[in-house]
């Protein structure tokens, strides 16, 4: 191990109105190692890195950084002091090319004229991307492009900046496993260079095959620093959430019915996907598999009436309907949990309790006006049975950690009394104790006799709760098949070959 820390941190705490952020941490980063950061949703970890690169200031405690204390006041501070972070949350630029979001703020100039050298600036982005094995034109306007392709634009921005850390927050979260492969890559070429990478993750597996050394945080707490060598993931876990977890995924013991209450037939939207036909029957959970960019997420938006399909039929519990808004489906109980939560299934600035009652408030409304006893009681029902951590119900979403604000977006459509949902990705960017209580909320979903569609992209999920598997590529069903005896193997075979 190298003897001389990069950064340094000593007893740092921060506390926000009603909640204890962080209580007296110490860490140490070495240069060319990857020190992981693991923990439940709401640990701490987001914390952590924001104050590292000036999105918060500490309350307690030092920071040294190649042994001066720092106290960045803003993210423009530690990018000049060598800091770079990759944000869970998307922070590239729709509406500018990929090479003007990888060089923002240090475009190349034409000599002293100011005027910006987009040749240059293409070129430097096409090597850039080359190097860390993406094929996405530099000249690509950001809002065109897959979340997959715009994690790797962030991706290549960090490293061109030649940082001495590197900070990922859940890179792989949108990633297929090409796009892992390409950047374990980058990570051990940074590592190679003596970079120092904070990495976080909840993927227990990558996290063992390229981290050094672990912090393992709980409640704004450190419980352990430990090289990775030497414990293994069950021991993580439970240090990451107080106890052993027993049970992780939950399926239903109550076999689906024969009733089908959705029958999708021939969906064609052309140039995205063609003839897709499925049935979902009453107390299933019908999971949805296949790589990045198979039409999965655009097939449940067309389903949920967010966009148009060209031909096909719709069946919703017998009767042939047809969606061309939202509102039409919530009106019929259905219920959609998009896979990008922050920008589509929330109102960021509005609370807890308003975020609940949203899908819902019209129907329980008084001649046009809010029921607030009622928006009241049911956000702090769904605060209980969701073991919601917030310190209230009053409290702006965009201060919960990812996976409460998950929890929120299906409280959302539980509230609204929703018969069907549409889980895209339910789970991505949520810690092994959460995915358990959201796989439990599930099976008593469907027991009541509900009926759910999961889009996955880990096959662990799809194989542990789901009773059927569709899986899908390049916007065809290549297969239905039962759970029964499936393995990873089947299902990725099924998506790596032409479709039926």
């Amino acid at each position: 191990m190298h003897q001389t820390p990069l950064i340094e941190m000593a007893g740092v705490s921060k506390s926000f109105p009603g909640v204890k952020a962080l209580s007296n941490i110490d860490l140490n980063i070495y240069p060319g190692q990857v020190h992981v950061l693991l923990g439940e949703n709401g640990a701490g970890k987001s914390t952590l890195i924001k104050i590292i690169s000036g999105v918060y200031s500490r309350d307690a405690g030092s920071i040294q950084l190649r042994g001066q204390e720092v106290n960045f006041k803003n993210t423009r501070e530690s990018l000049a002091a060598g800091i770079s972070v990759i944000h869970q949350e998307l922070s590239v630029i729709p509406d500018l090319t990929v090479a003007e979001n990888i060089f923002l703020g240090r475009e190349p100039k034409i000599g002293k004229s100011g005027f910006v050298d987009r040749k240059k600036m293409n070129n430097d982005a096409g090597r850039l991307l080359e190097n860390i094995g993406v094929k996405i034109s530099p000249k690509a306007v950001i809002r065109r492009l897959s979340n997959a392709d715009k994690q790797m634009v962030e991706i290549a921005r960090a490293v061109s900046q030649n940082s001495f850390l590197v900070i990922m927050d859940e890179p792989t979260s949108s990633l297929s496993e090409h796009e892992v492969e390409a950047l374990f890559k980058v990570i051990e070429k940074l590592r190679q260079e003596n970079v120092a990478i904070i990495y976080i993750s909840h993927r227990l597996k990558e996290i063992a095959r390229i981290g050094d050394t672990v912090t393992i945080l709980r409640d704004g707490q450190l419980v352990k620093t430990v090289s990775l060598r030497e414990i293994d993931e069950s021991h993580m876990i439970a240090l990451m959430v107080g106890r052993e977890i027993t049970q992780f995924y939950y399926k239903s013991e109550i076999p689906p019915a024969d009733e089908l209450v959705l029958e999708i037939k021939n969906y064609t939207r052309k140039g995205v996907f063609e003839n897709v036909s499925f049935a979902l029957r009453r107390g299933e959970i019908l999971g949805v598999a296949g790589l990045i960019g198979a039409g999965r997420t655009e097939v449940m938006r067309a389903i949920f009436g967010a966009d148009r399909v060209d031909s096909g039929e719709c069946v919703l519990n017998g009767q042939t309907v047809c969606f061309t808004e939202p509102q039409q489906a919530i009106n019929a109980g259905i219920g959609l949990i998009p896979e990008d939560r922050r920008n589509q299934g929330l109102l960021l600035s509005k609370s807890v309790k308003e975020n609940t009652s949203l899908a819902s408030l019209f129907q329980n409304s008084n001649f046009g006006l809010i029921n607030f006893k009622w928006e009241s009681k049911i956000a702090e029902d769904f605060i209980q049975m969701l073991r919601t951590k917030t310190p209230s119900a009053s409290t702006p979403i965009k201060n919960l950690s990812g996976g409460n604000q998950q929890k929120v977006v299906i409280a959302k459509w539980l509230a609204a009394k929703s018969r069907i949902l549409i889980m895209d990705e339910p789970t991505r960017g949520i810690d092994v104790n959460a995915k358990a209580e959201i796989y439990g909320l599930m099976k008593r979903f469907v027991e009541e006799g509900g009926s759910i569609i999961m889009v996955s992209s880990e096959l662990p999920e799809i194989l542990g709760v789901s009773d059927r598997i569709l899986v899908m590529r390049e916007g065809k069903v290549s297969g239905i098949i039962d759970n029964q005896g499936a393995t990873e193997k089947d299902i990725l075979q099924l998506a790596s070959i032409s479709g039926c």
